[in-house]
């Protein structure tokens, strides 16, 4: 037993609690704390500007004014084709339209017979009713009935923000899936990449953090009724061995190798080593593994490598200081003074 001891030393015991302090200053990061206040802020601010881009569909009840005529001003409802009747000129179509659209149209068609010069403006008085579903990981997933003109940020706000669950939280994109029969916006969506999602339905991969940031307000589309906003939950990565809490991680924002052991609890002062092997499959699908040192990462003389969705991070136990705790556990130490070293 005291050769046992002699060869562990206490240098090691030190040198483990330096590592130690140092990988306490790695901040493991919070995967959704940061996305969550940036949402609500984004979304508090949200402006009424988007009103007067907002394109009239069926069921919206329109005011509309022509100054001086009273006869012909009324309040008139869009039909199921997207149109309205209106006295002299008849149907007019106008679904699809923004106001300023519409009051463009009715003063062509009042102005080429009817009027001199007339000064036209329409109003949404009455907007319909539109179900847009909201899913995956976000806290309260389901369909949500809005009216009048919603963003992405305002929607993902009313299914309260990005999912807290552990082990559920959200991803780095977001998934706008539409019916196919409105492309036009995403063909100028030129921000976001177009996928197909089903037979009739395409979808817009906008970037989540870019969105929630206010810094690229394009990313901000108007959803429309039936839209689907689905979160796709982070990529999963899992770290074994000799560490405190061994178990599954999200993997996002470039989670590395150091900051996943962090996350785990760090590095188990009895069983656990520096050396740290991360398994994976190459784009071949064959079995890869990468050998590191957590003391190399720390110093900044290896890289911290970036980890990637199924990803195994196995901090590696030693032989000898698993002997050395079963001895310690089975036998009783006189002195009371006990130390490993750190492989």
């Amino acid at each position: 037993m005291v050769l046992l001891s002699g060869l562990a030393g206490c240098g090691g015991a030190r040198s483990q609690q330096a590592l130690t302090a140092q990988l306490a200053q790695i901040k493991p990061p919070d995967p959704n704390k940061d996305l969550q206040q940036q949402l609500l802020v984004q979304a508090s601010q949200a402006s009424l500007a988007q009103y007067k881009d907002y394109q009239v569909g069926p069921e919206d009840l329109l005011t509309i004014n022509v100054f001086g005529q009273d006869k012909l001003s009324r309040e008139v409802r869009v039909n199921g084709q997207g149109e309205i009747s209106l006295p002299l000129v008849g149907a007019v179509k106008v679904a699809g339209l923004t106001t300023q659209g519409i009051e463009k149209r009715l003063q062509e068609l009042y102005g080429s017979q009817y009027l001199v010069n007339p000064q036209i403006t329409v109003a949404v008085k009455e907007y319909h009713h539109q179900r847009v579903a909201v899913t995956g990981a976000v806290e309260k997933p389901g369909s949500y009935e809005i009216i009048g003109p919603r963003t992405l940020l305002e929607v993902l706000a009313l299914a309260g923000g990005f999912s807290s669950k552990p082990g559920s939280q959200a991803g780095d994109t977001l998934n706008l899936i539409r019916h196919q029969n409105a492309p036009d916006l995403a063909k100028s969506a030129k921000m976001a990449t177009i996928q197909p999602f089903g037979p009739k339905t395409e979808t817009i991969v906008i970037d989540l953090r870019r969105l929630v940031s206010g810094q690229a307000p394009e990313l901000n589309l108007p959803v429309k009724n039936g839209d689907v906003v689905h979160v796709p939950f982070a990529g999963t990565a899992y770290v074994l061995g000799g560490v405190r809490r061994p178990g599954n991680i999200p993997v996002k924002e470039n989670i590395t190798v150091s900051q996943a052991v962090a996350m785990a609890g760090g590095v188990d002062p009895i069983l656990g080593t520096y050396n740290i092997t991360v398994m994976r499959f190459d784009e071949q699908g064959k079995p890869l593994n990468i050998t590191m040192n957590l003391k190399d990462i720390v110093a900044r003389s290896d890289q911290d490598l970036p980890l990637k969705d199924n990803d195994v991070v196995v901090v590696n136990e030693s032989g000898l200081k698993r002997t050395l705790y079963i001895i310690r556990t089975l036998l009783p130490i006189p002195s009371g003074s006990y130390s490993m070293t750190s492989l």
